[in-house]
Formats: C-alpha cells, structure tokens, sequence
C-alpha cells in the first residue's frame, strides 16, 4: 500500500487549509473594521492609540489577516492546478456548443 501523500489527500490539504485561511482573514477582517485605528500621538490623549481586542495590537491583526489571505490565495492557486485538467475539459464543453449531441463527460481524476 502506498504510505505516501496521493491525490486526493494532496486537495484535501489544500481544501482545508484554504477554508481555515479563508476563515481566518474573514475574522480578522472583521475585528479591523470594528477596531478603533488607534493612529495619532503616542502616549498623548488619543484613547485610542494602545487599543487591542482579545489580547493582540491592531498591527497583529494586520499582520494576521495579510498572512491568512496570502495562504488562502496560494490555497486557491492550488486547488486550480489540481483540477486544472477539468476546468479545460469545462471550458471546451461549454464553448463548444455546436455539438451539443456529442457528449463530452469532464472527470475529476483524484
């Protein structure tokens, strides 16, 4: 038996850490817009400029919601190069109207 990583186990990798990236940089998007900029002078009268929600610095959750989106991008990137046999095999069938009565059947091979 084959111990090493196959197909189908490659998407769904891919697929999970997608869909946890994806949720990530949806949270952290959603905590920067509800938290204040806490742009302005540092230490003077602006409230603002030290404000953190569970625990981490706006810059941190900058920081976070960037990394998470380029994994989520690289994530979609990969999940296309996997299925990119399919996509082609779509494209031809949909642009290919002609022939309708032909029937093409466009597999996923994992």
């Amino acid at each position: 038996m084959n111990k090493g990583l196959n197909r189908s186990t490659i998407n769904y990798i891919i697929d999970i850490a997608t869909g946890a990236a994806f949720l990530l940089s949806v949270l952290s998007g959603i905590l920067l817009l509800f938290l204040p900029s806490g742009s302005g002078f540092q230490g003077g009268r602006n409230i603002h400029f030290t404000a953190s929600i569970l625990g981490m610095d706006r810059w941190v959750i900058k920081d976070l919601h960037s990394i998470s989106s380029i994994v989520m991008a690289a994530g979609v990137l990969g999940h296309f190069i996997l299925h990119w046999n399919w996509i082609v095999c779509m494209t031809r069938k949909i642009l290919n109207r002609k022939n309708r009565s032909e029937k093409t059947k466009c597999e996923i091979v994992i």
